[in-house]
């Protein structure tokens, strides 16, 4: 690709024009004999021209992008197998992973207790 000086200005319209092209980026820069590459940097040297401070909102290639607040849990890896298995005299098989609710765990034993119905 020819390797142009272009002002500050003229890379904001090339990068404002690329949603409007209905062009892929890489069709988009080829029409404009520019890199991909080249295209990314300018685009978020444009962005950080438009949004310079800690602004809530700012126009995006797509339409107003909003930012807003987000928390981070950390959530428990999964255990990898139960954390204990029940086998019982008729062969039954029971098992319990390491999260189980105790209350559950009892009422299910109860149930496995209960003589059969003839």
């Amino acid at each position: 690709m020819a390797d142009r000086r272009r002002t500050r200005e003229q890379w904001q319209s090339i990068v404002e024009g690329w949603p409007k092209s209905g062009l892929t980026q890489a069709q988009y820069c080829a029409q404009q004999g520019i890199s991909v590459t080249s295209f990314h940097r300018w685009r978020e040297q444009v962005r950080q021209d438009a949004d310079p401070g800690d602004q809530e909102t700012r126009q995006g290639e797509g339409g107003s992008v909003r930012w807003v607040p987000v928390e981070l849990h950390e959530v428990p890896a999964p255990v990898a197998g139960p954390a204990l298995t029940l086998v019982l005299a008729n062969g039954l098989r029971l098992e319990v992973g390491a999260d189980f609710e105790p209350r559950t765990l009892r009422r299910v034993l109860a149930v496995l207790q209960e003589p059969l119905a003839a």
